[in-house]
């Protein structure tokens, strides 16, 4: 029997449609703590989907916008009947691999402290843990932060407290 994941096809999205048809699956997601901001999707450096042999999206992770040689992940998503194949970790193994060309030195992410399969994701990909910080959306939600060291010369917990601001850390 095939293995699963192998049929599945992980690449940067070029196409407009493409795109708006990933931003349409995070949208579906199921958890929906917040609302998605379209524009900001469309917005991203770069979106990464995964489709299956018949050309069908059944997942995304996007880079998210911004500046400079530092970026975020999000938006990850696999639709619900192909998860548990491995295309999370396809997904952030190709951000990491377009975050690289892109001169990225250092990426970051943050997960929210029920999301155990994206907190599972993100270490395995190699990130590594930096704390638990209070969301400033006012929820109450405990915030987990990850990094990825991406070049030489990076103070990351210059860059780290620059980027988690004045969020009130729980530990």
């Amino acid at each position: 029997m095939p293995n699963p994941a192998q049929e599945i096809t992980v690449s940067l999205a070029q196409s407009p449609d493409l795109i708006a048809a990933a931003c349409a699956l995070v949208d579906s997601r199921d958890d929906n703590a917040h609302p998605l901001n379209h524009q900001a999707f469309m917005a991203s450096r770069a979106v990464i989907v995964a489709q299956n042999g018949a050309g069908e999206l059944v997942g995304c992770a996007v880079i998210k916008a911004g500046r400079g040689d530092i970026a975020e992940l999000g938006y990850l998503m696999v639709h619900p009947e192909y998860r548990r194949r491995g295309i999370a970790a396809a997904l952030t193994r190709k951000r990491i691999q377009i975050a690289r060309e892109m001169g990225i030195r250092l990426l970051f992410a943050t997960v929210r402290e029920e999301n155990r399969a994206s907190r599972d994701n993100l270490l395995k990909s190699g990130m590594q843990f930096w704390g638990n910080y209070l969301s400033i959306r006012g929820t109450g939600n405990t915030v987990g932060w990850y990094f990825l060291v991406l070049a030489a010369q990076v103070d990351v917990a210059t860059e780290m407290l620059k980027l988690v601001g004045d969020r009130v850390r729980i530990d």
